[in-house]
């Protein structure tokens, strides 16, 4: 009588970052296929688990978070993505989810580079890769805060859309000018029925010191002047 040995089941992660990207399926598609031929070339089982249009920048992913669970239950052997950072971009998350999968008895597999954490040599080359797509991710954010405070400079509107017509933002900004308090000004508002951007009626001091600091109240600030 012969028994067949159960194939090490592996779930492998495709992630893409943006919607545009979720919608177009290409790149998810490439990792999935990658993924899959990789699993079969080992012997392995393999389940697809997707986490489409969301960042790396933390580990609260919900396809991530059902894959981790899995494997700390026994469900399965091993994680299985393309790279490392379609995993995470977070040295100190990488880290922590290496001494998991020590602790709970799974492995990671990374194809590029090629990265198995089950031996040593395979931890620190994982952690070496994970600092530098933190690196990197930190270098990019940097560069973004920079580019923001230029514009703002040059009086370009960055941040949220405007949610306030700016006939109101003026009267706002005259009625503060004109010397009345942020309370009174919320009442003269309330009394008018007038909304707030969220669609409310209720006017408070934070709200109206919130619009009187605004690009386009200081804008105005400055055309008065």
């Amino acid at each position: 009588m012969t028994t067949t040995k159960a194939k090490p089941l592996a779930l492998a992660y495709v992630r893409v970052s943006t919607i545009e990207q979720a919608d177009s399926g290409a790149s998810l598609e490439a990792q999935r296929r990658t993924l899959t031929d990789e699993a079969e070339r080992r012997g392995w089982a393999v389940e697809v688990v997707a986490d489409e249009g969301l960042s790396a920048k933390n580990m609260k992913r919900p396809g991530l978070q059902s894959a981790l669970d899995r494997l700390d239950k026994g469900d399965a052997q091993f994680l299985l993505s393309t790279r490392i950072d379609r995993v995470s971009r977070s040295v100190s998350d990488f880290a922590g989810l290496m001494d998991r999968a020590t602790r709970k008895g799974w492995g990671m597999v990374m194809l590029s580079p090629n990265v198995d954490t089950s031996d040593p040599a395979g931890r620190f080359t994982s952690n070496v890769l994970a600092s530098a797509a933190q690196y990197e991710r930190e270098l990019i954010g940097m560069r973004t805060k920079e580019g923001m405070a230029q514009r703002r400079a040059e009086g370009v509107h960055v941040g949220r859309r405007r949610e306030l017509p700016a006939e109101l933002v003026h009267r706002i900004v005259n009625m503060q000018t004109s010397g009345s308090s942020l309370r009174t000004i919320g009442a003269t508002l309330e009394a008018g029925g007038v909304t707030t951007a969220r669609g409310g009626t209720k006017w408070h001091a934070s709200t109206i010191k919130a619009v009187l600091a605004s690009t386009t109240a200081k804008g105005q600030y400055l055309g008065d002047a």
